[in-house]
């Protein structure tokens, strides 16, 4: 019997939604012999693996296979950097070519020469990691937490991260452990000494909001302008409707003033006093931490949910890999390498109405 036959009544490994891939062949093989490759684990449908080949330079077509035998989410992603050199038949794999890759843009929005709401931004850096890379490409370009109005690098290590970024350092042990019931980074008392560090550096002394963003993070700094000038008397402001989560994490000044008064309560002022008390947070992240400790220990409030803020898989946005769910939201989570990173950002720009051209 033939394969097409074989697979009749069999349910559609494409999309069932308008595909953005400029072309998806299924139950075929892309055979392209030698040159680059590249495997990528646990990818779970066609689409994303067309959104991580348009994210590599070197990916002229990807094959997606269905089941590929992994424990957990079995199918895999195969980036390939040639032309087939022919097709071939086989069931539960598909096939195809990413859209055209956006240029990135020459120049970014720069930030206002002043600002009626000011942010400080930071990103924690673990030393000699992907983040570093990351860090260092967003500062050359001036965005992300550097198209703030002030910002800061923070990691365990004084570290030279690009011409005039040099990390602040946090004297706490960045390594992290995993666990909870999502699995979750378990690094509370590492942003517990973060924030401290923050505190004792007075930046919300000087501005009206502080901002900490993951380097994985995409974020655009001048979508968020209009959101905290609407949301001013606001204590922070949620990013999420399953509670805040950590990528990117909005707070007023006041909000942190009254963290800082937690702080300067316990007998050595490392550590919030009522909040590492009273809260059993040993498999929590920090972003429920600090979340659970300013609106249920010290009822900082109000805290508004902003949709808008952030876009990732955990919080309902299953399409966060494309980078394209309007002009208006401020980050896409996660990106971890640069050219990963700058790909969503040229895809979030060309929204704004011919910020990126496209590549030819």
């Amino acid at each position: 019997a033939s394969l097409a036959a074989g697979l009749q009544g069999k349910a559609s490994l494409l999309p069932d939604f308008r595909s953005k891939c400029g072309k998806l062949e299924e139950n075929v093989e892309y055979v392209v012999e030698g040159g680059w490759y590249m495997s990528l684990d646990h990818i779970p449908d066609v689409e994303m693996c067309c959104a991580m080949c348009q994210g590599v330079p070197e990916c002229l077509v990807f094959t997606w296979v269905k089941d590929a035998g992994l424990d957990g989410c079995p199918s895999q992603c195969w980036l390939k950097g040639g032309k087939p050199k022919y097709t071939r038949p086989k069931a539960g794999l598909v096939s195809g070519v990413p859209p055209s890759r956006p240029a990135f843009p020459l120049a970014l929005p720069a930030p206002p020469a002043a600002s009626a709401h000011p942010m400080f931004c930071f990103s924690l850096m673990v030393p000699g990691s992907y983040e570093q890379d990351l860090l260092k490409f967003q500062h050359e370009e001036k965005t992300s937490i550097f198209g703030c109005d002030a910002w800061a690098v923070y990691s365990n290590r004084s570290i030279h991260v690009s011409e005039g970024v040099d990390t602040t350092v946090v004297h706490t042990d960045l390594t992290v452990k995993f666990g909870g019931d999502s699995y979750t980074a378990l690094n509370s008392w590492i942003f517990i000494a973060v924030w401290k560090k923050v505190i004792d550096d007075g930046w919300h002394e000087s501005n009206k909001w502080i901002v900490k963003a993951d380097p994985d993070a995409v974020f655009l700094p001048e979508r968020l302008r209009p959101i905290v000038a609407a949301h001013e008397g606001v204590g922070y402001i949620n990013n999420c409707k399953y509670g805040m989560h950590g990528p990117i994490e909005v707070f007023s000044t006041d909000a942190i003033d009254i963290l800082a008064a937690d702080y300067r309560r316990s007998w050595d002022g490392k550590a919030p006093k009522s909040c590492s008390t009273e809260l059993h947070f040993g498999l929590w992240g920090e972003d429920m931490f600090i979340d659970q400790c300013l609106s249920k220990v010290l009822e900082v409030g109000p805290r508004p949910t902003e949709p808008k803020l952030m876009c990732e898989s955990h919080c309902d946005c299953p399409a966060w890999y494309w980078c394209g769910e309007g002009p208006d939201v401020v980050s896409y989570h996660p990106f971890k390498s640069v050219d990963s990173w700058k790909n969503c950002m040229a895809n979030a720009l060309a929204q704004d109405g011919g910020d990126s051209a496209i590549e030819a």
